[in-house]
């Protein structure tokens, strides 16, 4: 069986949509040949990745993130020399609508699968409600053209459910993680001493992109809050984004490390004392299970998908609202906790449940079950030339 993966994100970008599709081509059983299809300033064509160079354009809103005017009939002479069996739509920007194309062009069935809630994060990076709206109402036109849609937590299906989507064509699809590059064994005490904490004086970690779409704007009240409560702490931030300047000058004693590569984050998560994530509008979060993998316990917002990726009272707790001293009073009852390190081998055993390998299996299913004819078919000699 062949698969293709239609994405916006090129693999040149560390994220959430990129390091699930990394994991499913990793781990794609025998038989089953998976192909990211994307677009990038430059050409790329390795075996299981085609970018073909187009003309790209800021993001409106999210100027680091380009789009790509989608090269159509392009993506179906490679889709046809490949021998697609399924295409598989993962992101509804441009790339997308080429899945579609695609799909109908060559008359294959379309899996779609939701990785972003893009009508929440509209209306929180353009501080419109309607274009939001228009945006939830865009999305049933893609994902309706699918056979199944996949979604990462309950709080995406009933998302989806909500824009008018087809509870019948959607499965679960939960996140996974890497338990073998997250994991407490990278732990650096030199990491520790370079960030000056310690047992006395905890590191708290957020990693992802700094934006006020995450929640961000809380640090320096909780900052505030917690030095008034006499517990100590020192905050660090990995990632960028736009926000990164307000809150180095908001947060002096912070430790901004910028953008790193994967092993220096799982070293980061595992030299940690606890991890924060206080966005709302993830439908998933991937970063809670590496944290959970490397030993953290979690402290998450209590709406959005994300605290469905953790145990509450075991693994972490959950804040159900933006009140600073809820937050705050979670992570020093984290930090005073007699059983804490029962805590962090708990959080390492619930990640150890959701490995790569288990996590994948309703997607490889999916494939089967709309394609059952192809499922064992041989494999097609990838293309070797991008045009």
């Amino acid at each position: 069986m062949n698969v293709g993966i239609f994405t916006d994100s090129d693999c040149d970008s560390l994220n959430g949509v990129t390091t699930t599709l990394t994991a499913a081509i990793r781990c794609a059983p025998a038989g089953m040949r998976l192909r990211i299809y994307t677009a990038a300033t430059l050409p790329a064509v390795q075996e299981d990745y085609l970018a073909l160079g187009s003309a790209g354009l800021p993001v409106p809103f999210y100027p680091e993130m380009r789009m790509y005017l989608p090269r159509l009939f392009s993506y179906v002479e490679h889709a046809r020399h490949d021998q697609l069996d399924v295409v598989h739509l993962t992101t509804p920007g441009p790339i997308g609508l080429a899945a579609l194309f695609v799909a109908w062009r060559l008359g294959i069935p379309l899996v779609g699968s939701i990785h972003t809630d893009l009508a929440a994060y509209t209306v929180a990076l353009s501080g419109s409600p309607r274009l939001g709206m228009l945006i939830r109402k865009y999305l049933r036109w893609p994902y309706g053209k699918c056979a199944r849609v996949l979604v990462p937590s309950e709080h995406a299906r009933r998302l989806l459910i909500a824009a008018g989507g087809d509870r019948q064509k959607m499965a679960l699809w939960p996140i996974g993680v890497d338990t073998q590059l997250f994991a407490p064994s990278r732990r650096s005490f030199a990491l520790r001493d370079r960030w000056h904490v310690s047992d006395r004086r905890p590191a708290i970690l957020y990693v992802g992109r700094v934006g006020r779409e995450k929640g961000l704007g809380l640090l320096p009240r909780l900052r505030d809050r917690l030095h008034a409560l006499g517990i100590e702490h020192r905050l660090i931030v990995v990632g960028q984004g736009p926000l990164l300047r307000p809150l180095r000058e908001a947060l002096p004693d912070a430790v901004f490390t910028g953008v790193l590569s994967r092993e220096d984050v799982a070293e980061a998560f595992a030299s940690a004392d606890f991890l924060i994530f206080p966005s709302k509008l993830d439908t998933a979060g991937n970063v809670l299970l590496e944290a959970q993998a490397s030993g953290l316990p979690v402290v998450v917002a209590g709406d959005g998908g994300a605290r469905e990726h953790m145990l509450s009272g075991r693994t972490g707790a959950i804040c159900y609202t933006e009140d600073v001293d809820e937050w705050a009073a979670a992570i020093g009852a984290l930090a005073r906790r007699a059983d804490l390190a029962a805590m962090r081998e708990a959080a390492r055993q619930y990640a150890l449940t959701r490995r790569w390998d288990r996590a994948l299996e309703p997607l490889y299913r999916s494939y089967r079950e709309i394609c059952p004819d192809q499922a064992a078919a041989p494999v097609a000699t990838p293309a070797v030339t991008a045009s």
